[in-house]
């Protein structure tokens, strides 16, 4: 499977007036694509001191990526030619993934990704002004249109398996969406080593699962889920989504307690 990324690129440029509007890069280039690569000298968090939680998982999907698009991160409020921005035709790809992208460019992928061959369009929202709802019910039409299957995962660490084939596949094939794990522990409740089965698309998952290690479970285990979880750090927004009636950070924070309350237990 292959997959096209379409991301905003760090700039050092500002808006510099009211009509103008900066996107998010941080998390395309600092968390979703470092964790795709075996970049084993560029770390999520840790700097020097990582110890490269995902190295025994074998994780290097850059073969997999069939193209990465950069796109500017300072837009006018209302882009009028948004194919601008674009290549006239993408490279023939099976799942498309924009991330943090001018809402008015977002409109315009779900054709160009049928046009280049793709079954599916996952656009994960990590804060409300990523995706309006308007655009969201705008981009779905578009899908609907040119039989792709989609998903609008909020935050992203929340996309789950459904009827949608594609994206089935996408989630066993990168290890990636809604966080599941499998523990290993002995007769005293104590994880001895814990399996990441399915990993936040940030990479969390695995920083998780290696601070879970020597743990009990219940309080213990669920105090080591937040504290990692949280210091990670989840780049999920603190505003209150209306759409969801919480911060989209503390349903990053459920979804991992909840992975923690379901993981498979092995006794040994």
């Amino acid at each position: 499977m292959n997959i096209t990324i379409i991301h905003s690129n760090k700039s050092h440029k500002m808006p510099k007036t009211v009509f103008e509007m900066q996107t998010d890069t941080k998390f395309a280039n600092n968390k979703f694509i470092p964790h795709l690569k075996d970049e084993k000298k560029v770390c999520n968090l840790c700097g020097k001191k990582c110890y490269w939680c995902r190295g025994e998982y074998n994780l290097d999907f850059s073969q997999n990526i069939k193209e990465i698009i950069s796109l500017p991160d300072v837009y006018p409020l209302f882009v009028d030619n948004p194919l601008d921005y674009l290549p006239e035709k993408f490279k023939k790809s099976d799942v498309f993934i924009p991330l943090g992208i001018h809402e008015d460019i977002l409109i315009e992928i779900p054709r160009l990704a049928y046009e280049s061959g793709g079954k599916a369009l996952i656009v994960p929202i990590e804060d409300s002004k990523w995706v309006s709802r308007w655009v969201k019910d705008k981009t779905i039409e578009e899908c609907k249109k040119y039989s792709l299957e989609y998903a609008f995962p909020k935050p992203f660490c929340t996309l789950n398996k459904g009827k949608s084939k594609t994206i089935n596949q996408f989630i066993e094939i990168f290890k990636i969406g809604k966080p599941r794990f499998k523990f290993y522990v002995n007769s005293n409740d104590i994880i001895e080593w814990a399996e990441v089965i399915i990993s936040a698309p940030c990479g969390n998952g695995y920083n998780i699962a290696k601070h879970l290690t020597g743990s009990k479970l219940g309080e213990e285990a669920k105090m080591r889920v937040a504290k990692y979880w949280h210091s990670f750090p989840c780049m999920g927004s603190m505003e209150v989504d209306p759409e969801l009636g919480d911060t989209i950070l503390h349903i990053g924070g459920y979804t991992h307690y909840e992975a923690l309350e379901n993981a498979e237990i092995v006794r040994i």
